[in-house]
């Protein structure tokens, strides 16, 4: 016996309803399983990103810091250091963050870590200066110290124009400059301000070549040196008179110590000399100090 076809109509639109509800469970689980993988793709993406910015930050951080070596250069190839650089990180173990020492006649440069290692040190009343990781003791050319702070600042070897305390420091730096003769350089020495005098013998006398010209006071008095009276008027004094009877004559009186003692052969208390040697210590007319040279030649 067949069944009827209504019951067959039911039965398949039973098993359409059946397949349907399983096809859309897949789709919603499908949709819920995508999902997480979507959000860790993009989590991804944003950590890399992160990433990138950090070492770009991190790249720029590093082209800030300046290393002794470049500061040195900078200043030398800048006229405000002469000298050569002389490590000296040894000198300063236990100091915090230090990474390199240099010392020059001019300047002590000391590269640090960090940019608050060296900002400790900064005190412009004692010519000291941070600028970046950079601290710089500035020995010599203390009125120069504004090129100073501004070449590390620019990070680069800039023209400057050299800065004088006063028309009369620029004389001074000028006539030794120009090897001008001892006593319009004394006199102009003697001239400047009390607070000037050191700067200036620091910065643009002590260890410069002259070439002076005066009397010989005394040719025995000490083996390898000659005196010599620079100022006027001079009436045949000697050492010993001028270091005891006549101090004023003192300032006006340059000792030079000779590079080769055959140098003095010929030559007698009276003559005239010109010698060119290295300043070292100055002559001062207060206290009454000669003024002393090494290294000498006699020229004529």
């Amino acid at each position: 016996m067949k069944k009827p076809i209504y019951k067959k109509w039911w039965f398949w639109l039973i098993v359409v309803i059946v397949v349907g509800g399983i096809f859309g469970n897949q789709n919603g689980e499908t949709d819920e399983t995508n999902a997480p993988v979507t959000a860790t793709v993009i989590k991804e993406e944003t950590e890399i990103k992160a990433t990138v910015e950090n070492k770009s930050t991190d790249s720029e951080t590093d082209s800030q810091i300046i290393t002794a070596d470049n500061a040195y250069t900078w200043l030398k190839e800048s006229g405000l250091i002469s000298s050569e650089a002389k490590d000296v990180t040894d000198k300063f173990e236990g100091s915090e963050g230090l990474v390199k020492a240099l010392r020059t006649d001019e300047a002590d440069i000391m590269e640090f870590e960090k940019d608050e290692n060296a900002a400790k040190y900064h005190n412009p009343n004692l010519n000291s200066y941070a600028v970046k990781n950079i601290y710089i003791l500035i020995k010599k050319g203390q009125d120069n110290a504004e090129n100073f702070v501004k070449i590390l600042e620019s990070g680069k070897t800039l023209t400057v124009e050299t800065l004088y305390a006063s028309d009369e420091q620029k004389k001074v730096a000028e006539l030794i400059e120009s090897d001008a003769d001892f006593l319009p350089t004394v006199e102009a020495y003697f001239a400047l301000q009390k607070d000037q005098k050191s700067s200036t013998w620091d910065t643009f006398m002590v260890n410069k070549f002259v070439t002076w010209s005066g009397t010989i006071a005394d040719s025995e008095i000490i083996g390898d040196s000659l005196v010599v009276y620079g100022g006027e008027n001079y009436t045949a004094e000697d050492w010993s008179t001028i270091s005891t009877e006549k101090k004023d004559m003192m300032p006006y009186t340059f000792i030079v110590e000779l590079k080769d003692n055959t140098m003095k052969d010929g030559l007698k208390k009276g003559d005239k000399v010109k010698l060119k040697a290295s300043l070292d210590s100055r002559g001062d007319k207060e206290m009454q100090l000669n003024w002393k040279l090494y290294e000498g030649e006699v020229v004529e």
